[in-house]
């Protein structure tokens, strides 16, 4: 028996989709209705005929994409060239959809800016923006570093390919519920504060000025996890005494006279670290941090300037530390206490937490400790020194007649903390201490009280070891 092959014919040389295709390619741009249902008449045939799925007219001018489907749907999209560097989108369908109302959405968007930049590139926009605020002292370069460790956990949230004006309230809310299980409850409140400043922060350039973040609500994660709360560890006068005495023991005079400058004055670590020569006045009566101006940082966390009354043992470890630096050969002359390795770098503040850990007396921090604390989770080691200056200072004016709301106001000028409740406008009417020197006097006396209170126990302690 003969064998045959049959061949099936070529849909594209048929005459129906001839025709159709010259129909399709007749309707030029700008379209109308009528091109419209010529289209949608056309494409059935020639997307049959090709076995594709839709087939698209464009109108560049206008930002349009016109997609025909083999059922006869037709959609209009907005796309834009790739130098502008924008997302295009569904607009609607048509007819419910005219195509002058098309046109006006699409341009909308053009001059919206609706970008298609991914979420991580939106990240690294906003990292960039806080490094230019370091650069112009309007930001810390620590705090920068704890705001990219946090920007870092927020972008891995996220897949490289999301984009960020396409990132619903649902696909958020997933993100944070997952910090919320897998983090703890301090840093779960930490990253979802970081978030909304990165959307905030973005939104009006990324996604048309839509923050989605802005509506999840304020205590969504405050209201699923435990508050943190400040360490209550403390430490007493017998303990700083016996602290002043090890660090004796120090290899270094910059570590001896470090620590016993913050035992003295409670300043923060870093303002040990970044004490100048040029801060302290030429008599050494008095040391002043200065303020925060515009385009330099302050050295105090509040960027407002503080007064340091100068006492006799603080005197005592600056003469020293001067002396020291005369005689180096080579070292920084701008950093009181400098690095025993390289004197040419200022005192690490890390140094100072290890230096105080490692001095401290057995039993030297007190207090119930529990979790979910803030600072001081392992000890109160990071904040001794400043808790106790405050107590002590309360302590020592209450021995001296002064009422009790007037030792806790002198122990929040001693600490150069704000006091909320004051007058708000007082910084810019109030000059009674520039005048009176009434602020400086009552540090003065709160300072003296403390240093003779540590060092009177400092001597009653080497009585007790017969020294």
């Amino acid at each position: 028996m003969a064998r045959t092959v049959t061949q099936s014919p070529d849909p594209t040389q048929d005459g129906d989709y001839l025709a159709a295709l010259k129909r399709w390619e007749s309707c030029k741009p700008p379209y109308t209705s009528s091109h419209m249902r010529t289209c949608v008449a056309a494409g059935k045939i020639i997307l049959a005929a090709s076995g594709k799925a839709r087939r698209s007219k464009y109108e560049k001018e206008s930002y349009l994409r016109i997609d025909f489907s083999k059922a006869g749907k037709v959609t209009f999209y907005a796309e834009f060239p790739k130098a502008m560097g924008l997302k295009g989108r569904k607009l609607g369908e048509w007819p419910e959809l005219a195509l002058a109302i098309a046109r006006e959405k699409a341009a909308e968007l053009a001059a919206g800016g609706l970008k298609s930049d991914a979420v991580h590139a939106v990240i690294e926009a906003y990292e960039r923006d806080l490094a230019a605020k370091v650069a112009r002292g309007k930001l810390g370069e620590n705090s920068l570093r704890t705001y990219l460790c946090r920007t870092a956990l927020v972008r891995q949230a996220f897949g490289e390919r999301e984009t960020f004006a396409d990132v619903t309230y649902p696909r958020l809310v997933e993100v944070v519920d997952e910090w919320i299980v897998t983090r703890s409850n301090n840093h779960a409140l930490e990253l979802f504060a970081e978030l909304r400043r990165v959307w905030k922060w973005a939104s009006p350039l990324y996604s048309n000025g839509n923050n989605i973040a802005a509506s999840v609500p304020d205590d969504y994660v405050s209201s699923r996890v435990q508050h943190p709360t400040p360490t209550r560890l403390f430490t007493d006068i017998e303990s700083i005494g016996r602290l002043w005495m090890n660090v004796a023991a120090c290899t270094s005079i910059h570590q001896k006279n470090a620590m016993r400058f913050m035992i003295l004055t409670g300043v923060r670590p870093v303002n040990v670290c970044n004490l100048k020569w040029e801060y302290i006045s030429g008599d050494m009566r008095e040391i002043t941090y200065p303020e925060g101006v515009t385009g330099m940082r302050g050295a105090m966390k509040t960027q407002k300037e503080f007064r340091l009354p100068v006492t006799a043992a603080m005197k005592t470890i600056l003469e020293e530390q001067a002396a020291w630096r005369d005689a180096a050969p080579a070292c920084n002359r701008d950093y009181v206490f400098l690095q025993p390795r390289d004197p040419m770098l200022p005192f690490a503040k890390r140094s100072l937490d290890k230096l105080i850990k490692t001095y401290s007396p057995e039993g030297a921090v007190k207090g119930v400790r529990h979790d979910g604390t803030v600072k001081g989770r392992a000890g109160a080691f990071n904040t001794l020194c400043r808790k106790f200056l405050k107590s002590n200072v309360i302590a020592q004016m209450r021995a001296r007649g002064y009422s009790r709301s007037d030792t806790r106001e002198i122990s929040q000028l001693c600490l150069h903390h704000s006091d909320k409740s004051a007058d708000p406008m007082a910084e810019h009417y109030d000059f009674s201490d520039e005048i009176l020197q009434e602020e400086m006097a009552l540090k003065r006396q709160a300072f003296e009280a403390h240093e003779a209170s540590i060092l009177a126990q400092v001597a009653l302690v080497r009585r007790r070891r017969g020294q």
